[in-house]
């Protein structure tokens, strides 16, 4: 296999300061052990945010598969 077709792993840097609540509950998951680190504590919270998009948009295409079988 040639190394243009190996597919790298997607990588993303992120640098920035959490004010408020956000860092607040930050602070919080990690006195909690909940969290091991700002990177972690970033991870979970966008596959979290993800699940909850992929949730609702599967939720409205049922209702709307619903509504089409009940028109017919």
């Amino acid at each position: 296999m040639s190394r243009e077709n190996k597919e790298r792993p997607a990588r993303v840097h992120i640098r920035c300061v959490i004010n408020g609540e956000p860092a607040r509950v930050l602070l919080e998951l990690r006195r909690r052990g909940i969290i091991r680190s700002n990177a972690d504590a970033v991870c979970q919270g966008l596959l979290a945010l993800w699940e909850k998009i992929v949730r609702r948009e599967l939720e409205e295409a049922q209702l709307k598969a619903s509504k089409h079988l009940t028109e017919e």
